[in-house]
C-alpha cells in the first residue's frame, strides 16, 4: 500500500427494522382466542358442541308481521323495515275459518282449518270434506259480501339474511291474487332455479321482500307482499351457504312440519 494514501470511508449501514409479527392467537386450552378477545365461531364449536340450535318445546317460530297501517314489516326483534332479503326454506297454503269475527266473541282458535288448503285437518266444526267444496271457501261468502268467509293464506318460512333460525311470514288473502307478485314468483321459482343450473329448488334463490298498497272497490286498502329475485346461489361460488340452507331445510322438515297443524289450530283470528 502506498504511503500517504487514505483509506476509503466505510458507509454506515442502518439495520433494517424487522417486520412486526402478527399477534399470535392465545390458546385457552379449549379454543383459540383472537387479538380482540373473541373466540372464532369455528372454535366455539369445541366449547359448545356442533352448533345445533336449541329451542324450547312447542315454542313458536319467530314471526315477521305485516303492518296494516303502514307499508312496513315488524321483524322478530321488534324493529320495523320496509324491506328485507333472505331465502324461503319452505312454503304451503293454509285455510282458517272463524265463526266469530275477531273481538266479537270468545273464540281464540279456528272452527275449521287446513294446513294445505286442500282438506280440513280438524277444528270443532269442520265445514266440508274438501276445501274446494266448502261454501265458506267461495267468494262473496264473507260477512261483508265481498271476499271469502274462510281465510286463505300462504305461510312462508324465511331465513332472513344474517339469521340462523327461520321466521314465519303469513301472506294474507290480499296478497294471493293470481296476478300479484307473490303467486307469480312462486309459480316462476322452479324455472328461475333451473335456468341457473340449480334444478327446480327455490331454496337457493335469494329473495327481496317488500310491500305495496292495494286498494279495493269497497274502499278498503291492504299491504300486499312483493317478492323479487335478488340472485340464485351456485355451487361454484356459494357452496358453504348452500350447505347451510340444505341442513336447515332437512332439520326444519324433520322437526317442525309435524307440528304445523297444531300451530294453525291454536292461532287466533287476528293472525
Amino acid at each position: 500500500m502506498t504511503q500517504g494514501t487514505k483509506k476509503p470511508a466505510l458507509k454506515k449501514v442502518t439495520p433494517k427494522e424487522a417486520p412486526k409479527e402478527a399477534p399470535v392467537p392465545q390458546e385457552t386450552g379449549l379454543a383459540t382466542r383472537g387479538e380482540d378477545g373473541i373466540v372464532p365461531a369455528r372454535d366455539a364449536v369445541k366449547l359448545f358442541g356442533d352448533g345445533t340450535v336449541q329451542l324450547p318445546i312447542d315454542a313458536p317460530l319467530p314471526q315477521v308481521t305485516i303492518m296494516r297501517e303502514s307499508l312496513q314489516f315488524e321483524m322478530p326483534d321488534g324493529s320495523y323495515r320496509k324491506n328485507f332479503s333472505g331465502h324461503i326454506i319452505h312454503w304451503h297454503n293454509a285455510n282458517t275459518y272463524f265463526s266469530a269475527a275477531y273481538g266479537a266473541g270468545q273464540a281464540v282458535a279456528p272452527d275449521c282449518f287446513s294446513s294445505d288448503g286442500i282438506r280440513p285437518d280438524g277444528g270443532e266444526f269442520v265445514q266440508a270434506e274438501a276445501c274446494r267444496q266448502c261454501d265458506l271457501n267461495k267468494f262473496k261468502s264473507a260477512a261483508d259480501g265481498s271476499g271469502k268467509a274462510c281465510k286463505n293464506t300462504i305461510r312462508l318460512y324465511v331465513l332472513t339474511d344474517g339469521e340462523i333460525i327461520p321466521s314465519l311470514l303469513i301472506a294474507p288473502p290480499s296478497s294471493l291474487a293470481p296476478k300479484d307478485a307473490l303467486i307469480r314468483w312462486l309459480v316462476a321459482a322452479p324455472n328461475t332455479a333451473a335456468k341457473a343450473g340449480m334444478g327446480t329448488a327455490y331454496q337457493p334463490i335469494q329473495v327481496k321482500f317488500s310491500l305495496r298498497k292495494k286498494e279495493f272497490n269497497s274502499g278498503m286498502a291492504a299491504s300486499v307482499v312483493q317478492l323479487e329475485t335478488v340472485r340464485v346461489l351456485t355451487l361454484e361460488t356459494d357452496e358453504a351457504k348452500l350447505k347451510q340452507l340444505s341442513s336447515l331445510y332437512q332439520d326444519f322438515m324433520a322437526n317442525y312440519m309435524g307440528r304445523v297443524k297444531e300451530d294453525i289450530a291454536s292461532e287466533e283470528a287476528k293472525s
